[in-house]
């Protein structure tokens, strides 16, 4: 006889509600080892590989890709020899015991543990020369991709499966008009939800000013000459954090269920970054415990893993403020940013360009941007919110090299 363990969808990180199946690395009648990869799931926040928690064979896939799993609903049911628990022993070992995956939890069928998971690195390269994981050449195929005409933006130019995606994304007419229709699926789907929950449910409203960026300008200057270029983000983000300081209710975020202001004690930066993907948001956390040089190491390193899709869950959670750069890739002015629920605040920079400035009771060509940020009117109002854009400009502008 053979017991049978149905797996259920685990809480991925963070409260999150439900994955999309991408693919299957096992097929119902096949043997499956503890901590062999199961399935890919793409959620709300990066696409996670989950392992196998028993070893035995497989009975039934519950979901077909393309399909959205709910946390806690049926994915795979194993079936095990039946030996005192009713799951194979692990190797090395004399009893029989649950081969439940560290981090899942031991408890009966769908008992999970709350963990922070991580992505699967990708396997050893193929003897072809197109450098793709296993699962990312399956999808090719089901896409119907020649992976040969992509260039990959993974580690080592391997091919990802946001290069993949990205390619099935080209236009193509679906209908007699020439129409074109575009499944909403994973993380766009989130994006869509986030967006329409910040909008329906905070009353936001902006305020804009212009600030000087000659000091910042000087300091990237130095950070140049001594060998250690940065981008003007990591200054960004460390005079946001002063003017946080100095202003705590903008680190915050509002209760719905108790009505009530949570001022946050950590400053985790979120950082919107375009990805071919979409919008992700990953979080720098304890940005106020960092110096410059630190935000700019490890927020290159999220930005590099979100265009990449090597982030997970964990790395896109948590975040208290967020910081958006619209003038990073053109001469974008500024804008209206849509804060990031739950939080109270975002701020967007614009391009750093020479613009006309009066200095000395005289009109000189200065480097300078603009700011926007976008508020939560239930906790922040209007004074307070000029009083912090005029902190950040402060911050800004006296920035030293």
């Amino acid at each position: 006889m053979a017991d049978q363990q149905t797996f259920l969808l685990p809480d991925l990180g963070e409260g999150l509600t439900e994955a999309q199946l991408v693919s299957w690395r096992v097929e119902e009648g096949g043997r499956v080892e503890v901590n062999a990869p199961l399935a890919e799931v793409e959620t709300a926040k990066a696409v996670v590989v989950i392992p196998s928690p028993y070893a035995g064979v497989v009975q039934k896939l519950h979901a077909k890709p393309g399909e959205t799993v709910a946390v806690g609903a049926p994915l795979i049911t194993i079936a095990a020899p039946a030996s005192g628990g009713g799951l194979e022993p692990k190797p090395g070992t004399d009893e029989a015991a649950p081969s439940t995956l560290v981090g899942y939890g031991p408890g009966g069928p769908g008992t999970v543990a709350r963990r922070r998971p991580r992505t699967v690195a990708a396997p050893s390269q193929s003897p072809s020369e197109v450098r793709a994981a296993p699962f990312v050449r399956q999808l090719a195929k089901e896409k119907g991709v020649d992976l040969a005409g992509i260039e990959g933006t993974g580690p080592g130019g391997r091919i990802t499966r946001a290069d993949v995606e990205a390619a099935t994304a080209r236009p193509a007419p679906s209908d007699a008009d020439g129409d074109q229709r575009i499944s909403v699926v994973g993380i766009r789907k989130a994006i869509a939800r986030q967006m329409v929950r910040s909008v329906a449910t905070i009353p936001q409203f902006t305020e804009f000013a212009i600030f000087d960026a000659t000091r910042l300008m000087a300091a990237r200057e130095g950070q140049k000459a001594s060998g250690h270029p940065m981008t003007p983000l990591p200054y960004f983000i460390q005079a946001m954090i002063r003017a946080v300081r100095a202003f705590p209710l903008m680190n915050s975020s509002w209760d719905e269920s108790r009505d009530e202001i949570v001022v946050k004690h950590a400053i985790n930066v979120g950082i919107a970054v375009n990805t071919r993907q979409g919008l992700l948001v990953p979080v720098l956390k304890a940005a106020d415990q960092m110096d410059v040089s630190t935000i700019a190491e490890t927020s290159t390193r999220l930005i590099e893993g979100a265009r990449s899709g090597t982030l997970g869950p964990g790395d896109m959670s948590g975040g208290t403020i967020t910081v958006t750069n619209v003038g990073a890739s053109g001469p974008v002015e500024t804008g209206t940013p849509i804060i990031n629920p739950p939080e109270c605040c975002v701020v967007g920079f614009g391009a750093i360009k020479p613009r006309a400035m009066v200095v000395d009771g005289q009109v000189a060509a200065r480097p300078g941007a603009w700011i926007s940020i976008s508020v939560d009117h239930r906790i922040v109002d209007g004074a307070l919110a000029t009083e912090f854009l005029t902190a950040l400009v402060k911050e800004l502008e006296s920035i030293r090299a």
